[in-house]
C-alpha cells in the first residue's frame, strides 16, 4: 500500500506539469495512468474485502464511471461530464446506503438535501446575476445539473464523516468532499478564470487526492 501511495503521488506531481503544458499526448498518458492506478487498486481491494453481490458493488460502479470520465474528459468535456454525473449519483446512493446500513435514519442526514438546494440556488443566482463573470452560455443548465450531483456526493461524504465512526468512513467521506471541491475549482477554471496554472493544479490535487482517499477506504 505504501508503494502504491508513493507511486500515485509521484504520478500526480508529474501531472502538475503535463496538464497545463498544452502537450495533449503527454497529459493523456499521465492522466490515464493515474486513473488506472486508482481503479486497479480499487478492484484488488474489492476482491479482497467485499462480497460481489452486495451494495458495495455500487462503489465500484461509481469508480468505473469516474475512470471513464477521466478518459473522455481529455478529449470531450461534455461526454466526460456525463460519466462523472452518473458516477456522482452512484457515489451519493452508495454513501446513503452505507449510512442506512450502519443504522442511521434519514432524519440524521436530511440536511444534505437542504444545503444542496441552497448551494445550487446560489449557483443559479450567480449565473443569472453575473453572466459576464460566470461565462456558462449554453452550459448553464447542464452545469447546474452537474453541480447538483457533485454537491449531493460531497455533502453526503461529509455526513459520513459526521455520523459514522472509523477510519474507513472518514477516508471515504473526506475523499468525496475533496471530489466536490475539485469540481467547484474546475468550474472556476472553465468558466471564470481561464488558463491559470495554479487553479488547474489545485483542481488536480483535490480530485486525485480525493480518489486516493476513496480507494484507500476500501483497504
Amino acid at each position: 500500500m505504501i508503494a502504491f501511495i508513493i507511486a500515485y503521488i509521484i504520478m500526480l506531481c508529474l501531472y502538475y506539469y503535463t496538464r497545463p503544458s498544452g502537450k495533449i499526448p503527454m497529459r493523456a498518458i499521465n492522466k490515464v495512468i493515474l486513473a488506472t492506478m486508482y481503479m486497479v487498486f480499487a478492484i484488488v481491494q474489492f476482491q479482497l474485502n467485499y462480497e460481489l453481490l452486495s451494495f458495495h458493488l455500487l462503489l465500484m460502479v461509481a469508480l468505473f464511471l469516474a475512470w471513464m470520465g477521466d478518459v473522455f474528459l481529455i478529449f470531450d468535456f461534455n461526454r466526460g461530464g456525463d460519466f462523472f454525473l452518473c458516477g456522482n449519483v452512484c457515489f451519493f446512493t452508495y454513501e446513503m446506503a452505507a449510512c442506512i446500513a450502519q443504522g442511521c435514519k434519514f432524519s440524521s442526514f436530511w440536511w444534505v438535501l437542504l444545503v444542496t438546494v441552497l448551494l445550487v440556488a446560489l449557483f443559479i443566482f450567480l449565473a443569472h446575476k453575473y453572466p459576464t463573470t460566470l461565462k456558462l452560455g449554453k452550459m448553464r443548465w447542464p452545469m447546474t445539473l452537474y453541480i447538483t450531483s457533485i454537491t449531493l456526493h460531497g455533502l453526503m461524504g461529509l455526513a459520513l464523516m459526521i455520523l459514522l465512526p472509523g477510519t474507513k468512513w472518514a477516508l471515504l467521506g473526506l475523499g468525496s468532499l475533496f471530489f466536490m471541491i475539485s469540481d467547484y475549482i474546475l468550474t472556476v477554471d472553465r468558466f471564470v478564470i481561464l488558463n491559470n496554472k495554479w487553479i488547474v493544479r489545485s483542481n488536480s490535487t483535490f480530485y486525485f487526492g480525493g480518489l486516493l482517499l476513496i480507494v484507500l477506504s476500501m483497504a
